[in-house]
């Protein structure tokens, strides 16, 4: 059995275990003079041994507690007992820190109170890590922004305040448009530091009592204090919509996101916080549907709409599996001699439950839901093929233009989907013209570049769509490989009576003729347009004042050509 260690043995030992534990040991005399630090005490608190020794632990204080937390200290030890609490302490530096902290009397062989040994440990990283957690219970942790719990939380208060003080609080509910493509094609670390900015920019533009969330996703909203007035509420929404005009700056190109917001006032858009962001959503969705970046306020009537778009949208998601799609196809002539130089395909719906729907209105609801690709798909291919029937047309040259989606455009299978397309079809390239809007262009200018030049590979022609509305700009009309731009309608329509309307036009044709471009006017409808434009040498008009979209027996018989299929076979659906 081994031998007990000396006297001499545990002291050494007892020596080291002080010197090497991570606690802090702090050993003071009956009246609390400090007469021992070990290097734990020196690294927590800055202080070297030589600097406190003689003095008292009130070298540590941080004013923090108040005077009978110390009371209430001394007469423990006092009374002989333990002391156990929390204190918050200054470093030698000035810096607070966290120390849970025991205290115990040492006695002699009497029993009397000889000295005193406080050992701490900092806990500053465990408050930090409990801080930390209960911050991401009630925060997004990409943009630190209150999460729909807190959001919610404080939503509910303000209603309460709102009964008190007379006001009434509304509620934001925002989108951001476009945002997956523009964060797929920046990579999700990308995508991730753009929310970031927007969160940013969005707590910028924003009052301090009002409560700014990410919902999820690219959701936020916003609740409004102290509003008076719906009207309040909508200048809100208008101020953000027109502060987000302006780019975010990525690796040196600029970065446009526009902002869809819907608007639920309390109390008469919902008495609650869920009533009140259901109501906000819908009208959001009204907002997307209304072509975006704008805002509208929630109504009544928005359910019966809404109610209205679902029953469409699932109608839409079958209708080119049932063959309810259509083509039809508007000449684009020569106003000299009225010949037709151009066709531009159209898609039309007639659904057996919705009757004609117009495109406007759904044409957003395939962006919406990402039909719009396969559709799209079958547009360009039945166009092609449907333009093969008009062999005249084609023999001489005439060109097909078909619109591309945004969704379309960035979708990484188009240039082999075209390339297909006019393999199996027999269409010739060089007759075929995409048209593609320029806010398209602006979004990432780099990749769609990239896709421009893939399809002038395969020989078509290019084509930017009611040019003048949005970006224009000489950069781009240089860069890219264009051939054509079409003049908005709106601007083709006002010419006889806004003199600004006409030296638009004339700027643009100019314009186009000194880049080497073909210039179509759009929306003709009247002589007078026609006679202007072609006194501004636009070659090249479309509208109704010519002929509007039509089947292929009625293009047939516009431009006095026959078709070389059965006509029934060229005018069915989907086959």
């Amino acid at each position: 059995m081994p031998c007990a260690p000396a006297a001499t043995d545990n002291n050494a030992l007892l020596q080291q275990v002080v010197y090497q534990t991570e606690d802090a040991v702090l050993i003071t005399d009956v009246a609390g003079t400090i007469i021992f630090v070990n290097p734990a005490f020196e690294r927590d608190t800055e202080y070297l041994a030589e600097e406190v020794i003689g003095t008292t632990p009130a070298i540590l204080k941080s004013g923090i507690h108040p005077d009978d937390f110390y009371a209430a200290l001394w007469a423990t030890l006092r009374n002989g007992e333990v002391f156990r609490g929390v204190f918050v302490n200054r470093k030698k530096c000035g810096e607070r820190y966290s120390e849970e902290k025991v205290i115990t009397p040492i006695r002699d062989a009497e029993g009397a109170v000889t000295h005193y040994v406080s050992t701490g440990r900092d806990i500053g990283a465990r408050f930090a890590a409990q801080a930390r957690v209960e911050f991401l219970a009630n925060h997004d942790p990409l943009t630190e922004l209150p999460n729909r719990t807190l959001f919610y939380d404080r939503f509910q208060h303000a209603i309460t305040r709102s009964l008190r003080d007379g006001c009434l609080p509304s509620l934001l509910y925002i989108d951001l448009d476009r945002f997956k493509p523009i964060s797929d094609s920046l990579g999700r670390g990308g995508g991730d530091a753009l929310l970031v900015r927007v969160a940013e920019r969005l707590r910028s533009l924003t009052r301090s009592e009002d409560t700014i969330a990410r919902l999820g996703g690219d959701e936020f909203a916003i609740a409004l204090e102290g509003v008076r007035s719906p009207a309040d509420s909508a200048r809100i929404a208008q101020s953000l919509i027109t502060a987000f005009q302006q780019p975010f700056e990525h690796c040196g190109r600029p970065i446009y996101i526009g902002l869809s917001i819907g608007i639920a006032c309390y109390p008469v858009d919902g008495e609650d916080v869920e009533a009140l962001i259901k109501h906000a959503d819908i009208a959001m969705l009204q907002a997307k549907s209304r072509g975006r970046s704008c805002w509208v306020n929630y109504s009544a009537v928005m359910d019966s709409n809404l109610l209205d778009d679902l029953s469409m949208d699932a109608s839409l998601r079958s209708a080119l599996s049932r063959q309810e799609f259509d083509l039809h196809f508007q000449p684009i002539v020569d106003p000299a001699d009225r010949s037709v130089v151009a066709l531009e395909a159209l898609l039309r719906w007639h659904s057996p439950s919705h009757g004609m729907v117009p495109p406007s209105r759904f044409i957003p609801m395939l962006e919406c839901n990402a039909l719009i690709i396969e559709v799209g798909r079958w547009t360009l291919e039945r166009a092609c093929e449907r333009s093969m029937l008009v062999g005249d047309l084609i023999a001489r040259g005439t060109i097909l233009a078909v619109n591309l989606s945004g969704r379309q455009f960035r979708d990484g299978s188009l240039v082999d989907d075209v390339r297909r397309i006019l393999q199996r079809t027999g269409f010739p390239p060089a007759q075929l013209e995409l048209e593609i809007t320029e806010s398209i262009l602006i979004e990432d200018s780099v990749a769609a570049l990239a896709t421009l030049n893939a399809l002038k590979t395969l020989g078509v022609r290019l084509a930017i769509d009611d040019f003048g509305t949005g970006y224009s700009s000489l950069s781009y009309l240089r860069r890219f490989p264009l051939d054509t731009l079409k003049i908005d309608r709106s601007f083709v329509v006002e010419m006889e009576s806004s003199h600004d309307a006409a030296v638009v036009v004339r700027t643009i044709v100019s314009l186009a003729h000194n880049l080497g471009l073909d210039v179509v006017g759009e929306g003709v409808e009247t002589a007078g347009q026609m006679a202007l434009l072609s006194e501004m040498g636009c070659r090249k008009v479309q509208g109704y004042w010519f002929s509007p979209p039509c089947t292929i027996s009625e293009l047939c018989a516009f431009s006095g050509q026959t078709a070389v299929a059965d006509q029934r076979g060229a005018e069915g659906g989907v086959r």
